[in-house]
């Protein structure tokens, strides 16, 4: 019950993310945000094909960009009021350290 709730937290904070516009999603938009350096933390959906996983985790590690894999396609798009999203990239500082916070949570079972 308390994972979920966190799950639902860090889906709250996608959202309040992409309201501020400190976010873009798909593929081109990712890439072109990463390459810039503009990227703070990129999101990749666990359904993503493995192609698309060893092509972004390797552009983000190259670049020394911060990188999860979470959620699915539906559930991130959902999230920020848009279709199934795969990829997500964030482009504010805060927004990072928030959203890395509750995924810590997440990845710990909501023990700190």
């Amino acid at each position: 019950m308390r994972v979920k709730l966190i799950n639902d937290k860090f889906l709250s904070l996608l959202g309040l993310c992409q309201k501020a516009r400190k976010m873009v999603s798909g593929s081109m938009q990712c890439e072109s945000t990463i390459r810039s350096g503009k990227a703070y933390l990129v999101i990749i959906s666990e359904e993503a094909s493995e192609a698309t996983k060893d092509e972004f985790t390797h552009l983000c590690t190259s670049r020394d960009v911060p990188f999860i894999i979470f959620g699915g396609k539906d559930q991130l798009g959902g999230a920020i009021g848009k279709y199934s999203r795969t990829l997500l990239a964030v482009t504010d500082s805060a927004f990072k350290e928030m959203l890395l916070n509750e995924y810590r949570e997440i990845q710990h079972g909501g023990d700190r």
